[in-house]
């Protein structure tokens, strides 16, 4: 796995009506998908990504088809299934502000005028990963 870059300046809090942790069982997937969830924590984990736990707080993981190189739905990723986490989340919105600089390259059509992203936006490469 290629090695990322990271934001060391600034945390992301997850804040909970109720602290009671959330537990969801495991779902059924198959042994190659276990392999498959296996093999990318190792990945995860080499660069420092993940660590082991012990939490009382667990989410379930799903594994949704995914296209290949050639448009077929052959792969398998990896996805957390965080529902139960949200349904205790209070609703917040926090916007990381855009740097002035870039406003003008994130720029779109309204109906009838342009507009720009003032904060950063979903589906940009190198966006930050904690929207």
């Amino acid at each position: 796995m290629k090695e990322l870059g990271r934001c060391k300046t600034m945390q992301f809090s997850i804040n909970l009506i109720d602290e009671t942790p959330v537990y969801w069982r495991r779902h059924r997937l198959s042994k190659h998908e276990w392999e498959l969830v296996d093999e990318r924590c190792k990945k995860l984990h080499e660069v420092g990504f993940i660590q082991p736990s012990s939490s009382n707080f667990v989410a379930a993981i799903i594994m949704p088809a995914k296209k290949d190189l050639v448009g077929l739905w052959t792969k398998k990723r990896m996805c957390g299934d965080y529902r139960p986490l949200n349904l205790v989340t209070p609703e917040e919105l926090r916007q990381i502000v855009l740097a002035v600089k870039d406003h003008k390259k994130t720029t779109f059509h309204g109906s009838n005028k342009l507009w720009e992203w003032l904060v950063m936006l979903f589906g940009l490469k190198n966006a930050p990963d904690f929207f």
